[in-house]
């Protein structure tokens, strides 16, 4: 929450009014992002709680992430045509509903049922979030806000990582996911305040051509510089992903003991936050700022693939690289959403791509872990991809 304040403060916008109109989206994301992972840090309390095994307890973070995924099919043309303001009120309602109800699921069964419905709610926050930024804020100052709202999503991780654990101790369960909804309220309260304003969140081609929106969904989804950013997406989100979901592993198998995993989320936030505070002053091209960062993840995925052994140099290569894969996305939304003006419809595209990635590469990771004993080859996997993504970002900065 410290991150958020800050980020509020020092936000460089001055012609915009309305507190829910700039800052609901993040108090959105951090609901969300809180939603995600508070499960995730007391799996053993799951498993006891439901008496399951530990491979039902990743299917509650798959069965959100597929969500994630199959709801940008109509995630992007729900607010296309529409402003986002009042679609973004109704969202975080519901997501702060829904984390209520998930905790008062009777069986596991109930339970991933309701995480999936969820996962609905989550995936639109993401994609209306990006869409409303772009709408409210123009240049440099769009990017920031969308490095902020990216922070938030991490940062609800990192904070659910540190407080359910604590909630359980009291409650024996309920409030693991119910807590998000504590800061979904005030979301609500301030979008509802600013209703009047949703004006300036309808889509660029309604407010500047009438009934002309533009091309039409499928010439989105051609759109080069949409398919550029969604393989950057790719890569970064799905490098993120999977740093997160095996760090607090890799650092066991390393001897490296302590609350990493939440110092991991942590890392990604800050992340994601410097990645709004390089296009601030002076002006940087979105597309260098995503290449410059990726060949930053590269160059420290592939010396963790190199089989480094300093215990200091493990931890600090792998904070790095994680730093690194986060940092691209306020950039990587903002390039986004400009490239159309069907905005929706290209982030939800975009979104989709880096979920969808966040769904296998962590899979495949575990697979590499089983058959070769090690991570090696995973960290040579990503490091590809995020070269990839350096290829990418260089032709939408020629662009």
């Amino acid at each position: 929450m410290t991150v958020f304040i800050l980020a509020c403060l020092v936000t460089p916008e001055h012609d915009v009014s309305g507190i829910g109109l700039r800052y609901g989206p993040h108090l959105a994301a951090l609901s969300v992002g809180y939603v995600v992972f508070s499960y995730a840090a007391i799996p053993g309390v799951v498993v006891r709680e439901f008496d399951v095994g530990y491979t039902a307890v990743g299917l509650l973070m798959s069965a959100a992430l597929l969500a994630f995924v199959a709801v940008q099919a109509v995630g992007g043309r729900l607010v296309d045509d529409r402003a986002t303001l009042p679609v973004l009120l109704g969202v975080v309602v519901a997501n702060g509903v829904l984390a209520v109800v998930v905790d008062l699921a009777p069986t596991f069964e109930a339970m991933l049922a309701l995480r999936a419905l969820w996962g609905l709610t989550g995936g639109l926050t993401v994609t209306v979030c990006a869409t409303h930024i772009s709408r409210v804020h123009t240049g440099a100052t769009a990017t920031w806000h969308q490095s902020i709202n990216g922070a938030m999503f991490t940062l609800g991780g990192a904070i659910a990582f540190v407080l359910t654990p604590q909630v359980v101790a009291v409650t024996g369960w309920l409030g693991v996911h119910a807590v998000a909804a504590l800061v979904a309220a005030p979301a609500a309260v301030a979008l509802w305040q600013d209703r009047h304003l949703s004006d300036r969140t309808r889509p660029p081609a309604a407010r500047d051509a009438g009934d002309d929106r533009g091309p039409n969904w499928r010439a989105v989804v051609r759109n080069r510089v949409v398919l550029l950013a969604a393989v950057c997406n790719v890569a970064t989100l799905g490098a993120y992903i999977t740093l997160s979901t095996f760090v607090t592993a890799y650092f066991d198998d390393a001897g490296i003991v302590g609350p990493l995993n939440a110092l991991a989320l942590l890392v990604a936030s800050t992340g994601r936050l410097g990645g709004g505070i390089a296009v601030l002053r002076p002006e940087i091209a979105d597309g260098r700022v995503i290449a410059g960062a990726s060949g930053v993840g590269v160059a420290a995925l592939a010396a963790l693939a190199a089989g480094v052994d300093a215990v200091g140099l493990v931890v600090a290569l792998t904070l790095l690289a994680l730093a690194a894969v986060s940092l691209p996305f306020g950039a990587i939304f903002k390039t986004t959403a400009g490239a159309t003006p069907r905005d929706g419809t290209a982030v939800a595209v975009v979104v989709a791509a880096g979920n969808a990635a966040a769904l296998v590469l962590p899979a495949v990771t575990g697979w590499i872990r089983d058959a070769t004993g090690g991570y090696d080859a995973a960290f040579a996997l990503l490091a590809l991809a995020n070269l990839a993504a350096v290829a990418a970002a260089l032709s939408i900065a020629r662009r």
